[in-house]
């Protein structure tokens, strides 16, 4: 990440990250790329904006990319993400106007330029934003040419009861869940309704992931929304609504959840936001649990009461909105359970459950071996994984360490590895 957005991030964030973090789910970005500093605070917020604000009542978050920001000459500001946060007690939009400052837009109330009690927000590469408007009983679209927003028009006036959250397909489509009418409604960008999704509960966070969208490793056509009033997942497809799966809190053990928001990444993991229980719960694509971050509290590895989630997929930059701060992340990797067991003289399987899709590299040490390579960069699944490690023969019996690096795929690919060390014994 480049100075520019370093000391944006500098000037906002107050938390400094002070420890090494004992669960690597979700990274501190290293100290080079964001100087420690982690977590935003009210005061940071008050002196970027002059007093014009406070926290009151955070809700959902919105990243992208703009196109209006890239110099096609060089790749080297490619991690320059505008960043939207809805501010709702106030009525307003938190956003960066630039790399090192912040903007303002909206206040409290029914009218133009402004919002009633907005939970949800989306944004694309093209500058279109969209907020879903609870209050007010509307989607409202701004745009963003370039650093200030402005008011383009009202959607689902006449249609729409609570709308909770919505997400947005690049040029094509808008997904609006209502909190009130149990569904989902699926605009053009124009304002015409296409299609109705029923049969849910008190709907709440939603994102969606499709071939349109550029950052996404399968392009799977399919909608994923916190249901039951937080206390379920629901996948459904996103062209006939058909249900894909669902996951309940109280069938996983954690029937006081109250889930948010939610957040798909670059491979299609779901990132679901947990005011009650202070955690960010991750499952992957097909809805298996991976495993819950966090605890309550304001210190490293701690939420209080978070609540919008987004993820810009490209580089797995996470942005996690709380009672009265912001988090900052990237995508990591834990190793959850580990065991190794011998299969012959030679052979010894290796049973590991990691948190993300990684790439494994095994090295083995002791008696008289610095450090040699036995595998390089094994790709492995989230969840559980099964392999086989063959010691060669060149390596005489005795006692060795077999030391495990585990290495995100992508985000903090380079940066970051998790370790586990065993010692053997080879006969």
């Amino acid at each position: 990440m480049n100075r520019a957005i370093l000391t944006l991030f500098a000037l906002l964030i107050g938390g400094i990250a002070n420890c090494e973090q004992k669960e690597t789910t979700y990274l501190y970005p290293p100290f080079k790329h964001s100087w420690g500093f982690h977590k935003g605070t009210e005061e940071k917020l008050d002196m970027l904006l002059e007093d014009r604000t406070d926290f009151d009542n955070p809700q959902g978050i919105a990243v992208t990319r703009l196109k209006s920001w890239d110099n096609p000459k060089t790749t080297r500001d490619d991690d320059e993400v505008t960043v939207f946060g809805v501010n709702s007690g106030r009525g307003q939009i938190i956003y960066n106007k630039s790399m090192y400052k912040l903007g303002l837009y909206g206040s409290k109330g029914s009218g133009r330029e402004q919002f009633l009690n907005p939970h949800g927000i989306c944004a694309t590469p093209d500058g279109d934003v969209y907020v879903a408007d609870t209050g007010n009983r509307r989607i409202v679209h701004l745009h963003i040419p370039k650093d200030s927003l402005y008011w383009v028009k009202t959607i689902g006036d006449d249609i729409l009861s609570a709308p909770f959250d919505v997400a947005c397909i690049p040029g094509g489509t808008l997904y609006v869940s209502d909190n009130e009418l149990n569904a989902i409604f699926i605009f053009d960008t124009s304002g015409n309704l296409i299609k109705t999704f029923r049969g849910l509960l008190a709907p709440r966070g939603i994102d969606v992931d499709a071939s349109s969208i550029k950052w996404s490793a399968y392009k799977g056509n399919f909608i994923v929304i916190v249901d039951s009033a937080g206390k379920k997942i629901v996948k459904l497809n996103r062209i006939n609504g058909r249900k894909l799966g669902e996951v309940s809190m109280r069938k996983l053990g954690m029937p006081d959840a109250n889930l948010q928001y939610l957040a798909l990444d670059y491979l299609d993991n779901i990132n679901v936001t947990d005011m009650a229980r202070c955690q960010i719960h991750k499952f992957n694509r097909k809805l298996r649990y991976l495993t819950s971050y966090g605890s309550c509290g304001t210190g490293d590895d701690q939420f209080d009461q978070p609540r919008g989630i987004a993820i810009w997929r490209r580089f797995g930059q996470i942005f996690i909105a709380e009672r009265a701060s912001a988090q900052y992340f990237w995508v990591g990797v834990d190793v959850k359970s580990f065991r190794i067991t011998r299969n012959d003289d030679r052979q010894f399987l290796i049973h590991a459950f990691v948190t993300e899709d990684a790439y494994l590299t095994v090295t083995i040490k002791g008696n008289g071996i610095k450090r040699q390579l036995l595998k390089r960069k094994r790709r492995l699944s989230a969840g559980e994984n099964m392999f086989r490690i063959n010691i060669p023969l060149d390596i005489k019996p005795g006692k060795y360490n077999l030391i495990f690096s585990f290495e995100a795929t992508y985000s903090s690919k380079g940066y970051f590895s998790k370790t586990v060390e065993k010692t053997i014994n080879i006969m």
